[in-house]
């Protein structure tokens, strides 16, 4: 067997085994959205732990230098988001999506003010008014609902990774009753 075929075998060996786990954490967001939130946000307050203790392990080593200082600020600002994270991951969890909404329920409104400056002026208004109706129901919706939002979301990404899982698979069966 040549170097190259090898190489393709022991590739094509590791596609499939990457595909049946896209195709499963894909079916575990999919069918457990909020917790699969949940546990990635504890994963992210444990690394800013981690960070933290790295941090605070510099500027001791380092606790002569003046910079030190600015590391170790460092270092407090990730414990305290660390335990924030750890604390209370749903509550990290809905931020985003409430700010998001905050933001498109703004711009929702301007669109409102453009809309009836339309009406003023004797352009077409009802249109741009409809829009922008939508656009600020769709950002009061984030921010009043948003860890369905985000629940939403990751569904949607789980569908993809198992539909990118199930591709690949699929692809790979062909490949090899083409014999390649």
């Amino acid at each position: 067997m040549s170097n190259m075929k090898y190489r393709f075998e022991k590739f094509s060996k590791n596609n499939v085994l990457l595909s049946i786990l896209m195709v499963i954490l894909g079916l575990l967001l999919i069918l457990w959205p909020g917790k699969t939130l949940e546990v990635a946000a504890k994963i992210l307050g444990i690394a800013l732990l981690v960070g933290a203790a790295v941090s605070c392990f510099s500027w001791y080593r380092d606790r002569h230098l003046q910079s030190s200082y600015t590391t170790l600020a460092i270092g407090i600002l990730c414990l305290v988001a660390g335990l924030v994270v750890l604390i209370a991951p749903r509550g990290v969890i809905t931020l985003l999506p409430k700010l998001i909404g905050a933001a498109i329920a703004v711009n929702g409104v301007l669109n409102l003010a453009q809309a009836l400056e339309m009406r003023k002026q004797g352009g077409s208004w009802l249109g741009p008014v409809i829009m922008a109706a939508l656009t600020i129901v769709a950002g009061l919706f984030l921010i009043f609902h948003s860890f369905s939002a985000m629940k939403a979301a990751v569904m949607v990404i789980g569908g993809i990774i198992v539909y990118n899982g199930v591709s690949n698979l699929l692809i790979e069966s062909k490949y090899r009753k083409a014999g390649m």
